[in-house]
């Protein structure tokens, strides 16, 4: 490709004497005579990466360079060193830009050349039309965020197998890969669902224990349910057995699963409770007797008339109630 051209001064003549015409195809001076100073620098530094086959900071150098200097020659170099990366897209937008900016820098050829340099390219990128049911939504190809959405327009992308994620806070990523073939359009449909913070546990114990979890029995011998992501309490219980209890932590679609088998209790520990049940019993016993004791009674209903009545062993000896004689 032929490069920008420029017309160098011509040499002095003598005083009052026009000077002499530069010739008019003669080529423009190297970038080295061009550039000064630090952009002179960072395109030296460009050329040792460039050679060692580092495109990817020959590429930053270069473009420091270019935005000091904006010489238009540079950005062909950036178009060089993106095409040995295999990155279209992004040498496409480096000519074009070259186009812009260049102005009438670039002579007749150089902007042939540049159209026929788009034109190779658009056999390696495709454009892909993009998808999804929530606005808002990042879009990126390759780990490069390209647009949020709904996107205006499709997204140029290289050819070859691309990796897309799709994301939004307060839903779940969407993440997989895509293959462009080049030259045509591609399509990208993306439903992205709602984060539900939540996971499953999974809780076997004997079968008669007694499976309480935050406070609250939800089962015996085994139970499994959905419950909120984040930390919870079991506890396990059981006649004569130790209870357990241990926290569990359940993260977000996670299922947990816990085994829990009791131990008997200790003797000390059955003895203490039984004394303490034998001692409730007898003094529940005392306050019942004591409450019949004292408690007011109702006078009994006798069946014997009001008059006397003779005293078993005491003969002649009477004992008068009710009535009157």
């Amino acid at each position: 490709m032929a490069q920008p051209s420029s017309s160098p001064q011509g040499a002095p003549g003598a005083p009052g004497a026009p000077s002499a015409p530069a010739p008019a195809n003669a080529p423009p001076p190297p970038l080295s005579e061009v550039l000064s100073g630090t952009a002179k620098a960072e395109y030296e530094a460009g050329r040792i990466l460039f050679r060692d086959g580092d495109f990817s900071n020959a590429i930053i150098k270069y473009e420091r360079a270019y935005e000091i200097s904006r010489e238009p020659r540079l950005l062909w170099n950036i178009a060089l060193c993106q095409k040995n990366l295999q990155r279209y897209t992004r040498m496409l937008a480096t000519v074009e830009k070259l186009q812009r900016d260049a102005g009438t820098q670039l002579s007749d050829q150089d902007r042939k050349d540049a159209e026929e340099l788009i034109a190779t390219i658009q056999a390696f990128v495709s454009p892909m039309k993009v998808e999804v049911n929530e606005p808002g939504a990042r879009v990126e190809v390759d780990g490069v965020e390209v647009g949020v959405t709904p996107l205006e327009k499709p997204v140029l992308v290289d050819v070859g197998s691309r990796k897309i994620r799709v994301s939004k806070k307060g839903f779940k990523d969407h993440t997989g890969s895509l293959t462009v073939s080049g030259g045509s359009e591609v399509s990208l449909s993306v439903k992205l669902v709602k984060e539900v913070h939540q996971g499953r546990l999974v809780i076997n114990a004997g079968p008669e224990d007694v499976i309480a979890l935050d406070g609250r029995v939800v089962g015996r011998g085994r139970w499994e349910g959905v419950v909120p992501s984040g930390g919870h309490t079991l506890r396990v219980t059981a006649p004569g057995m130790e209870a357990h209890q241990s926290e569990i932590i359940v993260q977000d679609d996670q299922v947990r699963r816990r085994d829990v088998q009791l131990k008997p209790a200790p003797k000390d520990h059955l003895a203490t409770w039984l004394w303490i049940g034998g001692g409730a019993a007898v003094l529940a016993g005392g306050i019942i007797a004591g409450v019949l004791l004292f408690q007011p009674q109702e006078p009994a209903q006798g069946n014997v008339a009001p008059g006397n009545v003779d005293v078993s062993g005491a003969r002649g000896f009477t004992f008068r109630f009710g009535g009157s004689q």
